[in-house]
């Protein structure tokens, strides 16, 4: 399955004072904002690539190259809160968009589900050769106060580290670090589709 981002969180799940606060450096200092805000996404997005989820609401894009042979399509990320729309394109090129009536979201999952409503199939024409069903979804923990408080602090060591070891580290000096993040975050992981 293959994914592209369609609208990027809005904020991020630590703030700039947080992640200085984190680092020891005074909450009026500016010195190095621009440079703590770029921190923090790249920490948001090791944490994400860990753990397989979307911490802060975005919008993404699944494709899928053929309807599934069960009665369900398992989407990406964890933390579904809606689908947007799911699209389909026939052999000819003509997009549909599949009647919401004909399925059912399911958020209770790990992952979001996409479930055939009773008395339902799967759409039955002749695909597209290439990515030719669409899903339009929802996910993220909502707000930044919403992310679980052990994925806010495996962010902030990650900040911590790559603010205080500005260069190349040795491995056996950042290992203990590493091993304490991915402790924080093994309760989070997903298995990647």
């Amino acid at each position: 399955m293959e994914t592209t981002l369609k609208t990027a969180p809005v904020a991020e799940p630590i703030s700039l004072d947080e992640a200085k606060r984190h680092v020891r450096i005074d909450i009026d200092e500016t010195d190095h904002d621009d440079y703590l805000q770029d921190l923090i996404v790249v920490a948001r997005e090791q944490v994400e690539m860990i753990t397989w989820r979307k911490l802060v609401t975005q919008t993404w894009y699944a494709y899928l190259q053929d309807w599934p042979s069960g009665e369900y399509i398992e989407l990406p990320f964890g933390k579904l809160q809606t689908v947007t729309a799911v699209k389909y394109t026939d052999v000819d090129a003509a997009e549909s968009t599949w009647d919401s009536a004909e399925y059912i979201v399911g958020t209770d999952y790990q992952k979001g589900r996409i479930t055939l409503a009773n008395g339902y199939t799967w759409p039955n024409e002749n695909l597209y050769p290439s990515n030719p069903i669409e899903v339009e979804f929802v996910c993220g923990y909502g707000l930044a106060v919403s992310v679980p408080p052990q994925i806010k602090h495996a962010m902030k060591m990650i900040i911590s580290e790559l603010f205080e070891n500005r260069e190349i580290s040795i491995i056996g000096t950042i290992q203990k670090e590493m091993d304490t993040v991915n402790n924080l975050l093994s309760d989070y992981r997903l298995n990647e589709l």
